[in-house]
């Protein structure tokens, strides 16, 4: 639930951002730098649909082996997820 949670509001947040950064004409000293980060924030949004839809087939089969490879999962997508987390960041204090 809590992943379902967090795949919500990050995808509203990324909207709300977007839409704010459309807004306000805000224009970036380099294209490539805008979008590297609509490409990896799309990706990291995909990754937590399949990461919130992996962890609620394993909270259904209930399987310590699928739990550990999950948990191995969440990392690596967390890391994926921190990717336009700090190139947004980056864009920001340009």
């Amino acid at each position: 639930m809590i992943f379902w949670l967090g795949l919500i509001c990050d995808t509203l947040g990324t909207l709300t951002m977007s839409n704010i950064a459309k807004s306000n004409s805000f224009v970036s000293n380099s294209t490539l730098t805008q979008n590297l980060h609509g490409v990896t924030g799309l990706l990291a949004i995909i990754l937590m649909l399949f990461h919130a839809s992996w962890a609620t087939f394993v909270l259904y089969k209930n399987d310590d082996n699928k739990k550990k490879i999950f948990h191995k999962f969440s990392i690596i997508v967390w890391i994926i997820w921190l990717i336009p987390y700090f190139i947004g960041m980056f864009i920001g204090m340009m």
